[in-house]
């Protein structure tokens, strides 16, 4: 029986034998362009200061806050992106559960389940909105999804999981809650709007802001790039 438990035992994924795509998520998220040339106007970003209390949360493995502006068309909306070594540490930065624990009631008759189309791919994920939670404050947009990569072995569960776009926390539990997959991690992108946006503004703006990231997404798949 020992001899088995130490045979089952050496098929189980190590946390190093993530090291090498967690590195590459680290440099592929640094190298994020801060400036983004549309056809509406360039897209100038401003580092936006993430609050120590969330990088405590997320224990990020890399953490990327801007804020973007379109001069020409007089919009600002900002953009982050972490990637967690360990996917269950993204729960605290899930919108349904961070908004509302910092005070903002979700307005749920506004919650919707979106696609954006990008040149080369589609991005699956959520739309939130979130009330103001005092009179000096606006309310806010929230698009929010998740990447999760492919896991480089034959015993790990939920193949369905394996390098994909996901819209919401359910995909991102389930990779978390298996050790095989764990040390794998997973990705959150948001990009959040003030009330002086439309829905149609907002879209394009996503667009424009993530065509430039569609290679990144193949790295934090953990898929070979598309050279796109």
């Amino acid at each position: 029986m020992l001899a088995g438990m130490m045979a089952e035992a050496r098929t189980h994924i190590q946390a190093s034998e993530a090291d090498p795509h967690l590195a590459r998520c680290r440099d592929a998220i640094n190298n994020v362009p801060w400036v983004i040339q549309s056809s509406d106007g360039t897209w100038i970003a401003n580092p936006w200061k993430v609050p120590e209390p969330a990088i405590q949360l997320l224990q990020p493995n890399a953490i990327l806050s801007l804020q973007y502006v379109n001069q020409h068309l007089r919009q600002a909306v900002s953009l982050l992106i972490v990637d967690c070594s360990d996917a269950r540490d993204l729960m605290g930065h899930y919108p349904p559960i961070c908004y509302p624990s910092q005070g903002e009631e979700e307005m749920m008759d506004q919650r919707l389940s979106r696609v954006w189309h990008l040149p080369h791919m589609d991005i699956h994920g959520m739309e939130y909105h979130f009330a103001p939670k005092s009179p000096t404050d606006e309310e806010q947009t929230v698009y929010n999804f998740f990447v999760i990569p492919l896991v480089p072995s034959h015993i790990v569960s939920h193949r369905e999981l394996d390098g994909v776009i996901y819209p919401d926390m359910d995909g991102v539990d389930a990779s978390g809650e298996d050790y095989q997959r764990r040390h794998f991690g997973a990705a959150e992108f948001q990009l959040v709007t003030g009330p002086g946006m439309t829905q149609q503004e907002r879209d394009q703006a996503m667009v424009d802001l993530l065509t430039p990231c569609e290679n990144l997404f193949l790295t934090l798949e953990n898929r070979p790039s598309g050279g796109n």
